[in-house]
């Protein structure tokens, strides 16, 4: 691991690290990656053995204080499926390269609750997952039987799947799964068998995602996927949520959990906050609806009871699944002194009217859809549409957008009410 940069003045400088040295053992162990970092320098101090040149050398590090160096960027492994669904796949052309990298990597799942199909791990990566107890991780299932999880992920063999389920959850590693739901494929009687196969494995295995598939207006030379619609939505909640309420009624845990598109998709309202437990998979659109209208519930007491809160004209920018929930919301904020609000739904023009979810919005699309916003406005975007570097997906930052429209433009939080609380 090559360190990239050190701090002036940190532990790292005074112990003669220099930008260009590498990390080659912690305590005596030969090291990969961040995650053998992560591991192994869990005592208040350690010593790293460093590569420099021609030579090796030694440094203690007092974990209780900051390292004082950065690491380069992990090499990622990159996914060797070929799934009929990859969203990637669907991209519209030139996009930066980053969004086209198609990674498949258990570190990322362990780290960042990626979800990977597994299909790549190693016999020495599932003595790893094991000997370093990486756990939850996050894996794509789509389907037990083997034929179709080869077909949608396009796999020359049968990669075991459920023997390296078996084999990890003995060990006492937990996982969070999903299934992509493609219509006349792993739908239905497939969906079913595979939730239950899944069940068998629980708690090893700890809850189920159901999502739709996500077809964007760039599928040319693709397999010819079917749309989810509002009759193939209604299906698949009467198969999940009757699952889910067995299974509730046995352990107290529904387990297995529609995300929120299909409720959306059929007209119909998302569920009370008892059926999604404790969220363990929120961050895939399980209940993200039902958290936000929770939270929103009382927001209009909630800051005025503040006394001091902000004041100014609104403008909240949603997508198309979100469009009336935000509309409500602006309405309810408006009856606020002091406060105007309004909502903007944008349809997504960057990948297709079909993508609906705030999300995947982009600067340009959102910029186009505000042309005719007054200078007194402020634009409040949704709070995941920009990555971690701040960044829309088509690489506009909102420093950017504020610039062409000449307005303020703030990021929301997910606790609707923090906009406004100061």
């Amino acid at each position: 691991m090559r360190i990239v940069a050190v701090t002036e003045g940190s532990q790292a400088e005074k112990k003669g690290i220099r930008t260009g040295d590498k990390i080659v053992a912690i305590d005596g162990v030969l090291v990969r990656d961040h995650l053998d970092l992560m591991y192994y320098a869990s005592e208040e101090s350690f010593v790293l053995t460093l590569h420099r040149g021609t030579y090796e050398f030694m440094a203690q590090i007092d974990n209780t204080l900051d390292y004082g160096f950065e690491l380069e960027p992990m090499a990622y492994r990159r996914c060797g499926n070929n799934c009929v669904f990859c969203f990637i796949d669907q991209n519209p052309p030139g996009m930066r390269k980053e969004i086209g990298f198609k990674d498949e990597d258990y570190r990322l799942s362990f780290i960042d609750g990626s979800y990977v199909t597994m299909a790549n791990l190693t016999e020495s990566d599932m003595e790893r997952i094991v000997a370093q107890h990486l756990s939850p991780l996050y894996v794509s299932i789509h389907a037990v039987d083997p034929a179709v999880r080869r077909f949608l992920l396009g796999l020359k063999k049968e990669d075991n799947l459920l023997d390296k389920l078996d084999r990890l959850t003995y060990a006492g590693i937990v996982f969070h799964t999903q299934i992509v739901v493609c219509p006349g494929i792993n739908d239905g009687d497939v969906l079913k068998e595979t939730i239950l196969a899944l069940r068998k494995r629980y708690p090893g295995v700890s809850s189920v995602a159901v999502v739709p598939v996500g077809l964007t207006a760039h599928r040319e030379n693709l397999y010819p996927l079917t749309a989810v619609d509002a009759l193939c939505a209604e299906k698949t909640i009467s198969i999940v949520d009757s699952l889910h309420n067995q299974f509730a009624d046995e352990t107290d845990d529904g387990f297995v959990y529609c995300s929120d598109e299909w409720y959306l998709k059929a007209g119909r309202e998302v569920p009370p906050e008892s059926y999604y437990d404790h969220f363990p998979q929120i961050e895939n659109g399980v209940g993200m609806v039902r958290d936000f209208l929770d939270a929103s519930k009382d927001i209009e007491s909630k800051i005025a009871d503040a006394g001091r809160y902000r004041q100014g004209r609104f403008v909240f920018v949603t997508g198309v699944s979100m469009g009336p929930y935000i509309g409500d919301l602006a309405q309810r904020i408006s009856t606020i002194p002091g406060i105007e609000a309004r909502s903007l739904t944008v349809v997504n023009e960057f990948f297709g009217a079909s993508v609906t979810v705030s999300g995947l919005l982009t600067g340009r699309d959102i910029t186009k859809n505000l042309s005719g916003i007054e200078a007194d406005e402020i634009v409040v975007l949704p709070p995941n549409c920009l990555n971690g570097d701040g960044v829309f997906l088509d690489d506009m930052k909102p420093s950017e957008m504020a610039g062409q429209l000449g307005v303020q433009v703030l990021q929301a939080e997910y606790d609707p009410a923090a906009l406004f609380l100061l």
